[in-house]
Order: C-alpha cells, then sequence, then structure tokens
C-alpha cells in the first residue's frame, strides 16, 4: 500500500499546485486556457509521436486491442445513451453530451502521466491507439448529434463529414498518424538524433505541465448535485472499469496490455468534454461538475484499482 500511495501521491500533489497556483494569484484565469492549448498542441503530440516512432509497429497496429477499447468504450456510451432517453427523458443534445462525459476519460491530463508513474514510457503506446479510436469514433459521433441538434437546414452527410475532418484535425490524432505511417514505411531509423531529442525534451515535460494543467481547469468549478449528477459519477467512478475489466476477459486481453485498457477508461471525464459541452451549450453545468467530482473521487477509486490489479 505505502508503494501505491507513493506512486500516486505525485500526482495529485502536482494537480493542487495547479489550483493552488491560481487559488493565490500566481496565475491567472488566462493560464488555464493557454496552457491546455500549450499541452493539447505541443507536449501530448510530441510525446504521441515520439511513441509511435520508436515502438514495434506490431505493437501500434494491435486490432485487438483496438477493437476491444472500442467495444468498451461503446458499451458505456450506448448504456448512458438509454440511460437518458428512457428515464431521465432528456434532448438528444443532452444525451450525447452525457454519454460522452462518461465514455470519454482524461487520457491527457491524467492518463498519460498516471500510466507512465504505474507502468512506464511503454503505456504510451496504448494512450495513442486509445487517442486514434476517440479521434475517429467518440468525438465525431457527439460533435454529428449535438449539430443536428442546432441545425436542422444542414444536410446529415454534411455534418457528418464535417465532425470527422474537425476530429482528424486535431495535433494528438495527427501526430499518431503521422508517426505510425512514418514507422510502417521504415523511415523511423533516419530520422535526425536532433529531431528525436528536440521531441524527448518536450515530452520530458509533459507529467508536470498536464498535471498542473488538470489543477488549473479545476479552479473555480463547482458541484450541481442531481439525479443525473450521481449517476455520471457511479458510472464514471465505478462501472467504467468494470466495464473495461469485462471486455479485457473477453478479449483475452492479459498482462500490461489488459491494465492500461482498464486504467485508461476508469481515468476521469476528459477536460475536452467539458470544453466541449461549454461550447454547444450542452449540460454545461453537468459537465463541470461531472469533471470537478470525478477527479476528486479519482483520489480514493485509482489507488484501490491499482492495488485489485497488482
Amino acid at each position: 500500500m505505502l508503494a501505491i500511495i507513493n506512486t500516486i501521491l505525485p500526482v495529485y500533489i502536482l494537480i493542487a499546485a495547479g489550483w493552488l497556483a491560481i487559488h493565490f494569484k500566481l496565475f491567472n484565469q488566462a493560464a488555464k486556457k493557454a496552457c491546455a492549448k500549450l499541452v493539447s498542441d505541443f507536449i501530448f503530440p510530441a510525446l504521441l509521436l515520439l511513441q509511435t516512432l520508436t515502438t514495434d509497429i506490431n505493437q501500434i497496429l494491435d486490432v485487438r486491442w483496438l477493437v476491444a477499447f472500442f467495444c468498451a468504450m461503446a458499451l458505456i456510451w450506448l448504456f448512458v445513451m438509454l440511460v437518458g432517453k428512457f428515464i431521465f427523458k432528456q434532448p438528444i443534445n443532452n444525451i450525447a453530451m452525457e454519454a460522452m462525459l462518461c465514455a470519454f476519460p482524461n487520457m491527457g491530463g491524467m492518463g498519460i502521466p498516471f500510466l507512465i508513474h504505474i507502468i512506464g514510457v511503454s503505456a504510451l503506446v496504448s494512450v495513442a491507439k486509445a487517442n486514434f479510436v476517440v479521434s475517429l469514433t467518440l468525438i465525431p459521433v457527439t460533435v454529428m448529434l449535438l449539430q443536428l441538434h442546432m441545425d436542422h437546414g444542414r444536410g446529415i452527410f454534411h455534418i457528418i463529414i464535417s465532425a470527422i475532418i474537425s476530429s482528424i484535425k486535431t495535433p494528438m490524432f495527427l501526430a499518431v498518424i503521422v508517426g505510425t505511417l512514418i514507422n510502417l514505411m521504415g523511415l523511423s531509423k533516419i530520422i535526425p538524433a536532433f529531431a528525436l531529442n528536440t521531441l524527448h525534451t518536450v515530452a520530458d515535460s509533459c507529467v508536470f505541465i498536464s498535471l498542473f494543467t488538470v489543477g488549473l481547469a479545476l479552479h473555480g468549478a463547482k458541484i450541481h448535485l442531481s439525479k443525473r449528477f450521481i449517476f455520471n459519477l457511479i458510472m464514471k467512478g465505478f462501472v467504467c472499469a468494470f466495464i473495461a475489466w469485462i471486455i479485457t476477459l473477453i478479449f483475452h486481453i492479459e498482462g500490461n496490455s489488459a491494465k492500461e485498457l482498464i486504467y485508461l477508461l476508469a481515468m476521469p471525464t476528459a477536460t475536452i468534454a467539458t470544453i466541449l459541452a461549454m461550447k454547444w451549450n450542452a449540460e454545461p453545468v453537468e459537465a463541470t461538475s461531472t469533471y470537478l467530482a470525478t477527479t476528486l473521487l479519482s483520489i480514493f477509486t485509482l489507488p484501490v484499482l491499482v492495488y485489485l490489479l497488482g
């Protein structure tokens, strides 16, 4: 247990440092957006590009793992959609947003530094694969449903294509694709040392800056209690990890690959999901509440999960 505490406690100390930096006015509110953009557009892409360039291509193109992650995420998404439709009786935009809040884990801000601490840098290949799946499925589908609710005048085909394009244009997705293609063509060995050293320099700052940024984002967030909030909290805090574990058994995924899949889906709600909720005005209060509560709850759930998974 002491080893688990020593491994996980630094994660939350760095998050607390970000929160305190704004609380004591060492940073202003504008720092939230600047740091978030720095992490999502530069640090994470550099880290994912580096890993996809230098990892065995067979590990990256692990179809069984990709399908298993997609199935686990899709089950979570579908279950939340059905509950929102038939129990809470919400409109489609709210249902889609809450499904994304539960199915989209914080793979960057929490997942990357957590997996580095628990498993090692090799676990980042799973982050790259998971990001690939999310960018091609969850994000476009959610954006499409939000857009359909707001704009009935445009053709559905145009909306679908726009949603997919906006998703695959993200730097993290492009980094995974570019790195995989270079690796697949066998060109990674001829990349100059200075280029790899540059990527290493950027990537090495990931753990501190990403967790610090999570702390910045949490400052000012408030929890709004409601039945849907409690449902989201139970789903994200407990049920998602259980579904992921069941999927690893069904697909016979073992070892660190299974742990990485379970840990990723057990992560708190992604920051980008909260941003999308605010942008589309779809459950922004529920999104902020879920983001804050699931991050705080992970202080207790993640150590338990680490203990259970060994």
